[in-house]
């Protein structure tokens, strides 16, 4: 290969030109075939991701919202989709979340703040098990933080054509493989940036890069720590990244080979609570 060429699809979107009809639909009331239709397109042919707005929770706990969302996802599950991680089917709270550290390397584990005031967690894909990622994530929001806490989104194929403008050796590097993650079933080697066909594909979790580089006992090579760096200063960039504020009753989809996704900082405080119910499909 001579080197990485633009990528030229609808997903290349930034803030400033995605418009709110390209991602956002009502939540059916009954049915979901022309919904799922609709997600389809905007998952793959799209910009990435979508929200079915207004899910309605009425009478549900936060435990029952974890299961209306996973019903949600296999009746999408045909155009979106295949099986779902049912071990992956779980409701994320501020004791759940992942510490952050300021450098922005997410420290799952870490002691937290109180009152579950968190910092930014940078766009990443989610690794999920198994020997594959999954490709598509699901977030209901069940209740949002009483401040704070919006959704990051970040299209990979703009940061992709952004780095080859420029820093084109950043993004050389970046088609190489990287180690992610460590331990039995987690040992995986894949590149930030492939190109299947026509069609491109990210995969990027910072944390998991410099753990699983941690486990062979010597550091990222300078050329290599230059390039993942390239990419957080983008991904830290308000022109590349979206932040929606998701209501209750809001069920975010994201494509996770395609568009990264993060949150901002978010307290809770008094009796609010932030729950968000979260499934992963293939």
């Amino acid at each position: 290969m001579d080197g990485p060429s633009p990528a030229l699809e609808p997903r290349a979107w930034t803030p400033a030109t995605l418009r709110t009809e390209e991602w956002l639909l009502p939540a059916p009331s009954s049915g979901i075939t022309a919904p799922a239709t609709a997600v389809d397109a905007m998952l793959h042919r799209g910009p990435g991701f979508a929200v079915l707005r207004g899910v309605d929770l009425d009478g549900r706990d936060d435990r029952e919202c974890v299961g209306r969302c996973a019903d949600l996802v296999a009746l999408l599950r045909g155009p979106v989709g295949g099986r779902l991680h049912r071990s992956a089917n779980e409701l994320l709270t501020a004791a759940t979340a992942p510490a952050v550290h300021p450098s922005g390397a997410g420290t799952p584990g870490a002691e937290r703040p109180p009152e579950g005031d968190l910092l930014t967690l940078p766009p990443h894909m989610d690794r999920g098990e198994g020997p594959t990622p999954p490709h598509v994530l699901a977030l209901l929001c069940v209740r949002p933080a009483a401040e704070g806490g919006a959704s990051l989104l970040a299209a990979g194929t703009t940061v992709h054509n952004r780095l080859l403008a420029d820093d084109p050796a950043a993004l050389r590097e970046l088609y190489g493989d990287f180690r992610f993650g460590r331990g039995a079933g987690f040992d995986r080697v894949r590149p930030v940036f492939r190109r299947d066909d026509d069609t491109l594909g990210v995969h990027y979790n910072r944390y998991w890069i410099d753990r699983g580089q941690d486990e062979t006992g010597t550091p990222h090579p300078p050329a290599r720590r230059h390039a993942l760096d390239s990419m957080d200063r983008l991904l830290a960039d308000p022109g590349t990244v979206l932040r929606l504020s998701l209501r209750r009753g809001d069920l975010l989809l994201v494509n996770n080979d395609a568009v990264l996704h993060g949150r901002t900082p978010f307290q809770d405080t008094g009796t609010t609570r932030r729950r968000y119910a979260r499934v992963w499909a293939d």
